[in-house]
């Protein structure tokens, strides 16, 4: 690959402009960081309000740099790709081209170019592991700190490459309930990864989660703080209450009990 370094920031800048089109060119980094991403998470990332990101976008998918993948999740067009291997091409850098999703049966392998897909991909079946094989979405959401929809289209990604799939269950009250499930093929992937093995057979972390109610260990974790926090005052204010002394030495013996079962947990990941 070879360019003049005149004749390419000229072309880069009649693209987009380098001194009117920060926010342009913000949301393409961001982009080609993180992977597809929605409008939420990108007004957020660039720390834009999101009237002047959709103005950017509209922007950007009229001169074919970026596209719509679904609802408001918008990744690079292969001309946005190009674009920014141009200009990474200075500092040694370049931005992977994209493969089909029905590659071969590698999937690791086969996005090894894709950090951002790689990432989730290895996140959600975590989360199903810990969470006896299924995937609820909003708390997916919350813990990786995404939108639903982004959430979704990788989920979608991943069910064409069969690693997930929806299944009916029935609820409580009887209803049938579509659910995110981790199939036979996702469970090949995840003993292939130490790390997940690791995570399915920790008995401290699942317990951990359990009584949490959490799908990972650093939620966990940050609901305890958050628990002991707020209750640690209440405790030492009402200490002289005879019932309150009770509670105080059941909440010392949560504090030690969850305090021992956070480490152990940790030290079995490790």
């Amino acid at each position: 690959m070879s360019y003049n370094v005149f004749d390419v920031l000229r072309e880069l800048d009649s693209i987009v402009d380098f001194a009117r089109a920060k926010l342009q060119w913000d949301i393409l980094f961001f982009i080609n960081s993180r992977g597809p991403s929605s409008i939420s998470e990108i007004a957020e990332g660039t720390n834009n309000s999101k009237k002047a990101v959709i103005d950017a976008i509209r922007k950007l998918v009229e001169k074919e740099l970026i596209i719509k993948v679904k609802y408001d999740v918008y990744d690079l067009s292969e001309k946005g790709k190009q674009v920014l291997n141009k200009l990474n091409y200075f500092t040694s850098h370049t931005v992977s081209t994209q493969k089909g999703v029905d590659g071969d049966n590698n999937v690791l392998s086969n996005n090894a170019d894709n950090p951002s897909q790689n990432y989730y991909l290895l996140e959600l079946i975590k989360m199903s592991l810990l969470n006896n094989g299924t995937l609820p979405i909003d708390k997916v959401s919350r813990e990786l700190g995404i939108s639903k929809q982004t959430v979704k289209y990788y989920l979608e990604l991943f069910m064409r490459k069969k690693i997930f799939k929806k299944v009916n269950k029935k609820s409580l009250l009887g209803k049938s309930v579509q659910t995110v499930v981790l199939t036979s093929e996702g469970r090949k992937i995840a003993y292939k990864v130490p790390s997940l093995i690791k995570i399915r057979n920790n008995l401290f972390l699942r317990l951990l989660l359990k009584i949490t109610f959490s799908i990972s260990y650093e939620s966990a974790l940050m609901k305890l703080m958050v628990f002991f926090a707020l209750s640690s005052p209440i405790i030492i204010y009402y200490d002289g209450d005879p019932p309150v002394r009770i509670l105080g030495i059941v909440w010392l013996y949560m504090l030690v009990f969850t305090s021992l079962l956070s480490i152990f947990a940790y030290l079995t990941m490790r």
